[in-house]
């Protein structure tokens, strides 16, 4: 399953990121690899800012400014929401198992 997780946190950035406005702009790009320079694509920071706030929105995450700052190539875009939704769901499951442990035990007949 994990597999099938990057591989779809990977479609939907280079979707996102060829369906980007700068992108389309220049209507030269045709493909999107996670290697890409976000430079090299027109992706300047306000374009940078937009497409972290649809991810976080998408993935129910937060991406600091500092972290997106940070952010060179398209793939760092995809590391970064690997780790986030991963650790997202590892908080979740925590929880979850922390509401269970405080439920009254039921006795079964």
């Amino acid at each position: 399953m994990e597999n099938n997780t990057q591989l779809s946190i990977t479609k939907i950035v280079c979707d996102a990121v060829l369906n980007n406005h700068a992108v389309k702009k220049t209507g030269k790009t045709k493909q999107v690899e996670p290697s890409m320079l976000l430079d090299d694509l027109k992706i300047d920071s306000l374009e940078k800012l937009a497409l972290a706030m649809d991810f976080e929105d998408h993935f129910s995450i937060d991406i600091s400014d500092e972290e997106l700052e940070d952010f060179i190539t398209v793939g760092d875009f995809i590391t970064f929401l690997e780790g986030a939704v991963a650790e997202s769901a590892d908080d979740s499951a925590e929880s979850t198992a922390a509401e269970l442990g405080k439920m009254p035990a039921v006795e079964l007949e």
